[in-house]
């Protein structure tokens, strides 16, 4: 397994935030030493590309200064022959198919690897945690409209207090309570609408529940570094 792993070169841009993005390198190569890697040589090339750019999380005025960064760092890394590339932001996907057809069909989406995640388990009824403007520009909801699988959207006092927390991850400065907070909310919204799973559908998520395992959540990182080293 190991002579295969160091064959690849995996393309990362991040920085939306900065702690995902970092996160998911470490989720990768973790996944890298579990497929069997030993020793430096044996895990694959890996580029990572922490981008500062204006976020778009609940405001998309930013987004067309945004997609020209994003353009440049996809042909970037597609000129240094990643064989596949993903953005560490499910927000950021609201450009996916510019961006992907700009790599040449290298792009790697974070949606569709949840998506599969969640079909393969064979549940009915999954709930959303994200971003208003992942909500809002139905990224998810048009990956499961034929799946048979239910998508609940949660109310806005929810989907803003996951913006806050979101936020807060984003600073590196967390805030307990919230953090707290969010998850009570979360699982309330879980159980009032017999939810089978959880998404959690931003990259910061993971990070604000991860004192908190649960086999009912689906952490989108997870889903995308198992896409990406396979």
């Amino acid at each position: 397994m190991k002579n295969i792993l160091n064959k690849q070169k995996i393309g990362i841009i991040g920085g939306m935030g900065p702690f995902a993005s970092s996160k998911l390198l470490e989720m990768l190569l973790d996944r890298s030493s579990f497929l069997g890697a030993k020793n430096s040589c044996d895990f694959p090339e890996i580029l990572l590309d922490s981008v500062p750019i204006k976020d778009f999380i609940s405001d998309t005025r930013s987004v067309s200064s945004s997609k020209k960064i994003l353009s440049n760092k996809v042909t970037n890394m597609a000129n240094q022959k990643c064989q596949k590339i993903a953005i560490a932001c499910n927000t950021a996907h609201i450009m996916f198919p510019e961006l992907n057809e700009i790599s040449g069909g290298r792009m790697i989406s974070i949606i569709d690897a949840v998506k599969e995640k969640v079909t393969a388990i064979g549940v009915s009824k999954v709930g959303l945690i994200a971003t208003p403007t992942t909500i809002t520009s139905s990224l998810y909801q048009k990956a499961f409209k034929d799946t048979g699988v239910e998508l609940v959207i949660p109310g806005m006092s929810l989907i803003r207090l996951a913006e806050k927390s979101i936020r807060d991850e984003i600073s590196g400065k967390p805030n307990n309570q919230l953090r707290k907070l969010l998850l009570n909310q979360t699982i309330d919204f879980m159980v009032k609408n017999k939810l089978d799973l959880v998404i959690l559908g931003c990259t910061e998520l993971p990070l604000v529940f991860k004192d908190f395992k649960s086999d009912k959540f689906i952490d989108c990182l997870e889903a995308l570094s198992e896409k990406l080293i396979n």
